[in-house]
């Protein structure tokens, strides 16, 4: 045999050596599937408004955010300075929540924070404004609940206590714990 193809041989087995190799590496390098961190937004909206209607075209609540951020790995949206404005269903005067920030979960619970303020819009309520730092939500049932310390505010009086339940739908509210209620005295 002679030398150029001795040569050629060698050229033609190293070759193919080196493919191998290079095919046998990349079957051991494992798939890498990019996954975004879970503290990581799908979209942040700015100045986002909402409407939510029932089935039969009512009007069931608005909202307004400054800025929403919306996890949905997590499916989770936290919200800067929220205004809800929730719709009784037997289409009484609304009432409207705000709130310095707010966070919805799974569950569709809105738990608001910090200088929450439920007002209701009915003039002539007992109870036209109730005052906290924490209040929860509940989109579905729209009961109001908290275990904070609460203020109430009505046309003739100021009341405080512990611990609130609130349906926007029958304006029954309970309070869990009174503390003190003064009155306004009015002149005569």
């Amino acid at each position: 045999m002679s030398r150029l193809h001795l040569i050629s041989i060698l050229l033609f087995i190293l070759a193919l050596a080196s493919y191998g190799y290079l095919h046998y590496q990349q079957s051991q390098q494992a798939d890498v599937e990019v996954i975004k961190p879970l503290d990581e937004p799908a979209f942040v909206a700015n100045a986002l408004s909402s409407k939510k209607f029932d089935s039969d075209g009512h009007l069931v609540h608005t909202i307004y955010a400054e800025q929403m951020t919306h996890f949905d790995q997590l499916g989770e949206t936290k919200l800067l300075k929220p205004a809800y404005t929730l719709y009784p269903d037997d289409g009484s005067e609304p009432w409207r929540l705000t709130a310095e920030s707010g966070f919805l979960g799974k569950d569709n619970i809105l738990i608001l924070k910090d200088r929450v303020r439920l007002i209701c819009e009915d003039k002539n309520a007992f109870i036209s404004e109730v005052h906290g730092e924490e209040l929860a939500l509940d989109l579905d049932t729209k009961i109001i609940t908290s275990d904070q310390n609460i203020l109430l505010k009505g046309k003739d009086f100021t009341m405080s206590g512990v611990g609130l339940k609130v349906d926007i739908n029958t304006t029954e509210m309970t309070l869990s714990e009174h503390v003190q209620t003064t009155f306004k005295k009015h002149d005569s």
